[in-house]
């Protein structure tokens, strides 16, 4: 999935006073790396790549259960996360 970028910091510091994270997508790469998508108030109806707090590369996670914990304590997300795992990977140690 091809999405526009995001940085980390316009997540928790940038942020403006009413905005607010809307949904988040966890989704799984073919390799078995799990990255974020958000969908912001403030920036419409698109979909995220979560990016490095001040680099433009995207955030990954060997693990689904450490980017619950980042999306839960560094973005103070308290709704719900919807998780995309890949179709073809059955690897228990990456949730």
């Amino acid at each position: 999935m091809e999405l526009d970028l995001i940085l980390e910091r316009d997540l928790t510091t940038f942020r403006p006073p009413a905005g607010t994270i809307t949904d988040i997508h966890v989704h799984q790469n073919d390799d078995g790396k799990w990255y974020i998508n958000v969908r912001l108030s403030w920036r419409g109806t698109m979909l995220f790549h979560v990016g490095l707090y001040d680099k433009k590369r995207l955030r990954l996670y060997k693990k689904l259960a450490n980017a619950v914990r980042h999306i839960v304590l560094t973005y103070a997300h308290t709704g719900m996360i919807a998780v995309h795992p890949h179709p073809d990977l059955t690897d228990k140690e990456a949730f």
